[in-house]
């Protein structure tokens, strides 16, 4: 009497090979063919259970066994989670060259995107440069600016103490000026004043002597 495996065994040996065959799927990709069918058995005969899956579609590789036509053939997963057989040979372990053309474009596009950018940093940079330069040019007028402010604001100082002192100057020279005026006003009436009384004193002597002339002559 054989023992019959009891339905729990069953579904765990299922569950095991299936998370073993998941385990040890790749990818692979359609080859550079215009469609290639998927069938429910590695058989030309089977089922198709997806019809036409496209040049460069990428499918989930389980494993590789003969089929019934002495050929090899895949049992793949489809994008939208169709597991069935595909011949081996419409598949390829790398992208098409299509696809391989299509990333180069996209890195020459990419390439073409960051070599403009730089060229924009580069500009900016310039102007930056530029303004930078600018700035240190203003910064120098500014400073020159200042320093001939403040050296105009050190010669007004410096003019109006002269200006004081040459004010001060000049009021003394003024009041000198006055002294002597006064001092030449009183020698002038002293020297006018004696002049007066050198000539009285001159008339009464000359009338003196006028009278005893006249008197010795009367004798």
């Amino acid at each position: 009497m054989k023992n019959i495996p009891l339905p729990g065994a069953t579904l765990s040996i299922l569950t095991l090979s299936l998370i073993s065959s998941s385990a040890f799927a790749v990818d692979k990709y359609v080859s550079d063919v215009i469609y290639v069918p998927v069938r429910s058995d590695k058989n030309p005969q089977a089922s198709v259970l997806q019809q036409g899956v496209g040049s460069g579609t990428k499918l989930n590789f389980i494993r590789e066994e003969t089929g019934t036509d002495n050929n090899l053939w895949s049992l793949v997963v489809t994008p939208d989670g169709t597991e069935g057989w595909v011949r081996s040979q419409n598949l390829t372990d790398k992208p098409t060259a299509a696809m391989q053309l299509a990333t180069l474009s996209t890195s020459s596009k990419d390439l073409v995107a960051v070599n403009a950018e730089n060229v924009q940093l580069k500009e900016q940079l310039t102007k930056i440069q530029q303004e930078h330069q600018q700035l240190l040019t203003d910064t120098e007028d500014m400073r020159q600016a200042a320093t001939t402010a403040l050296n105009l604001e050190d010669e007004h100082e410096r003019l109006l103490k002269e200006n004081q002192l040459l004010q001060t100057h000049a009021d003394y020279l003024k009041a000198e000026n006055e002294k002597l005026k006064n001092t030449e006003r009183f020698n002038q009436w002293v020297y006018g004043g004696g002049l007066i009384l050198g000539g009285v004193i001159l008339s009464f002597l000359l009338q003196g002597l006028g009278r005893r002339k006249r008197r010795s002559e009367w004798r």
